[in-house]
């Protein structure tokens, strides 16, 4: 039989040492509990479908909580009383946005709570926010689609060139996490419910950099990979000129290409990272970068460890 509050509580009530001491450990419960639970969503967390994302789950829920059930529009409300616990009932409570929302005596500040904790929790995350820090959870899609991190290098290696650094030098700068944010597999809307086989089966661990391959065909003309769109589940490869036209591809058909790298001559040099300085000109049968440059994955990984 559990023993109720006002029971135990007469232990600590002229005890100073025992008061502090249960409410430490009680912070200490409290907090550890939270935190755990903090590590454990952060683990499981896969932001690739934001429907059945869990995090977005539990804003979606809060907020409806918030809005819904404790306000009466689409609910019951919820228990209201006075101080003196005499006029107690079920009751709509409207949302208290000033500074009585913090007064926990105040009903209403239990509305805006819940209505304002689940915009901050789920609303901002798939657009990031100051809550979703992108050293935790990642990028957003959106940083994908607006080359957000791509157009940062190229800023960095630009200031390089005008301090006169050279391509090497100047690429060699650039960190290697920033390097990495701006790679297709950390889009989060790549995925879904669309792919074959177990989660881990993958690129693998992201364990270093290889350097920022230059694509030039026998022309001089300098290529740039095509961005692979976010909502495509495959997409060809395709090297285009700084006025987007299309001068090199890998084909499907081969007996009816035109642009295949060897028939147009495409060359790749590297510039920073582990392969710095390093200039390939062949490209045999099995087409060694072509998954590299579909999936603009200059990075290199470790498949083994999962």
């Amino acid at each position: 039989m559990g023993l109720p509050w006002y029971r135990v509580h007469t232990v600590v009530l002229n005890d100073p040492g025992r008061l502090l001491s249960v409410h430490i450990m009680h912070t200490a419960l409290v907090a550890g509990w939270a935190g755990s639970m903090a590590l454990y969503e952060l683990a499981v967390f896969d932001p690739s479908d934001p429907v059945l994302d869990p995090m977005w789950r539990q804003g979606v829920a809060c907020f409806g909580f918030g809005a819904f059930h404790v306000t009466g529009l689409y609910g019951p409300g919820i228990w209201v009383s006075d101080p003196y616990g005499l006029t107690g009932k079920v009751q709509a409570v409207n949302p208290a946005w000033g500074v009585d929302g913090f007064d926990p005596f105040v009903p209403g500040g239990i509305a805006s709570h819940h209505i304002a904790a689940a915009f901050v929790v789920a609303g901002t995350m798939w657009y990031g926010s100051a809550t979703t820090p992108i050293e935790l959870f990642g990028p957003t899609r959106y940083q994908w689609d607006q080359g957000y991190f791509q157009q940062e290098i190229y800023r960095r290696v630009s200031a390089g060139l005008a301090e006169n650094l050279s391509l090497s030098e100047a690429w060699s700068k650039i960190p290697e996490k920033l390097a990495f944010y701006d790679y297709i597999g950390n889009n989060p809307a790549k995925g879904g419910l669309f792919r074959a086989g177990s989660m881990d089966n993958g690129d693998g661990i992201a364990v270093g950099w290889l350097g920022h391959p230059v694509f030039r065909d026998k022309e001089g003309r300098e290529l740039f990979v095509r961005r692979m769109p976010t909502f495509f589940e495959t997409f060809p490869v395709v090297l285009v000129d700084e006025d987007g036209i299309v001068r090199a591809d890998v084909p499907f058909r081969r007996a009816e290409s035109k642009y295949s790298v060897e028939q147009v001559g495409v060359t790749v040099e590297f510039y920073g990272g582990e392969l710095n300085g390093i200039w390939m000109f062949k490209w045999n049968s099995e087409h060694s970068k072509k998954l590299e440059i579909q999936l603009q994955r200059d990075k290199q990984f470790d498949t083994a460890l999962l």
